[in-house]
Formats: structure tokens, C-alpha cells, sequence
């Protein structure tokens, strides 16, 4: 006799109101990312932060979190994005400081002094990640656009220190088709600068492949549309 499969009720996470929730998350042929935070917003636009490398891993648009995998039976403390998911590869730290305009991006955090501080919360419930990195401490403040087109970002470093650099983006193909305004991975997603700080970002190529960096002054403001 044929065994009969055991059928699970998903245990699905909504966010009626903008939601956080902490899990594991495993990122296809990557790693796990042991201290992710998921952000879901009422725009049914959400995102995931990876604490360990100050990065945003994956954003999304539908539904916000299948929490089977983490809650049935005994769970494996891992959560699944529903919806279109838009990933940004592997995680790295990112900031880093550079000797050069050119010189290769960190591949992990050692000699940066990176120490994550946790977040706040601001009246609508949205987080503000804190970190440490090379003696500055730097907000990291994500939002969901009213209109539910993407996100916006705001990141603010105490003191930056000389040749500090922030990665915007990485891609097979990163296209400026206005000024300020990048088409990453043939539409996959845009990118918009919407304050710069004054500094001028660069575009560069290494290892085949596209980066968007820009030097870290106290505050950079942009986008994500997709």
C-alpha cells in the first residue's frame, strides 16, 4: 500500500501594517543567512535585511512570509518570501573602504570592525538598522513607497573615514539611461539616486561583471523601482 502524503495548512504571515519578523533565510545556491529580518509593508512590497553584512538580500512584491518550514512540527527556523522575489546575490558588507576607485570590493567584513546595533523603530513601525563599521556608526533606514513601486532608502554614517565607498549595486548589467537613473540586469529593476550628497557615483566593471559604488559621505538617499 502506498503511503499517503502528509498534507500541511501553510502557515502564511500577512502584513496588514508594516510587520518584522526574524528568521532564517536560504538563498538559492547560496548560503543561509542565519540573522535575516523581514519587513513587510501594507503596500505589499517587502524586503529582507541580512544583519550580518548590512545588506538588503531580497524585496519582493504579493504576499509577505510562508512560515511553514520555521513553525510546522519542529521547523527549521526558516522563511519563504511569497511572490515575485528580486535578489541582489551574495551578501556582502555594504560599505567598505577602498584604495582606490577601482580596487576590488570586501568580500566578508574582516578589518572593517563591523558590529550590527540592533535597530529602531520609528512611529510607523518601520526599522532603522544600526551598525559599527570602521569606527562610524551608520543608520540604514528602508521604507515602501506609498504607490507601492519599490522602496526608498536612507543611509546616514556618523564621521565617514577617507576612501569609505558605498555599493549601490552589482549585476551582469548596470545601463544610466538618465542622469541618475540606472537600468540593472536588463530590467530586472531601476535604480535612482535621489541625493547623492554631493558625491559623484561610479560605474565600473571587475571580474565581468557591472558595479554601482559611490563615496560614503553622512547621508545617501535612493531608490529601488521594479
Amino acid at each position: 500500500m502506498a503511503n499517503n502524503p502528509i498534507v500541511v495548512d501553510p502557515i502564511l504571515i500577512d502584513a496588514p501594517v508594516n510587520t518584522i519578523l526574524r528568521s532564517f533565510v536560504d538563498l538559492p545556491d547560496g548560503p543561509r543567512v542565519v540573522h535575516a529580518v523581514s519587513v513587510g509593508s501594507p503596500e505589499q512590497v517587502h524586503y529582507t535585511y541580512d544583519m550580518d553584512n548590512a545588506m538588503i538580500i531580497q524585496l519582493w512584491r504579493g504576499g509577505f512570509l510562508n512560515a511553514t518550514p520555521m513553525w510546522h512540527s519542529r521547523g527549521d527556523g526558516a522563511s519563504l518570501p511569497l511572490g515575485t522575489v528580486q535578489r541582489f546575490g551574495k551578501p556582502v558588507l555594504s560599505l567598505a573602504r577602498l584604495s582606490s576607485p577601482q580596487a576590488a570590493w570586501l568580500s566578508d567584513t574582516a578589518g572593517t570592525s563591523y558590529r550590527p546595533k540592533g535597530y529602531v523603530i520609528d512611529d510607523q513601525e518601520s526599522p532603522a538598522f544600526r551598525y559599527l563599521c570602521y569606527g562610524s556608526l551608520v543608520s540604514d533606514f528602508t521604507k515602501a513607497m506609498e504607490n507601492g513601486r519599490g522602496i526608498s532608502r536612507v543611509i546616514s554614517v556618523a564621521n565617514p573615514t577617507k576612501d569609505l565607498y558605498f555599493r549601490l549595486a552589482e549585476a551582469a548589467s548596470i545601463e544610466e539611461i538618465s542622469n541618475g537613473m540606472y537600468l540593472i540586469d536588463d530590467k530586472s529593476y531601476y535604480l535612482r539616486l535621489d541625493n547623492a550628497g554631493g558625491s559623484k557615483p561610479i560605474l565600473r566593471d571587475l571580474n565581468g561583471r557591472k558595479e554601482l559604488i559611490i563615496p560614503a559621505g553622512t547621508s545617501l538617499s535612493y531608490s529601488i523601482l521594479f
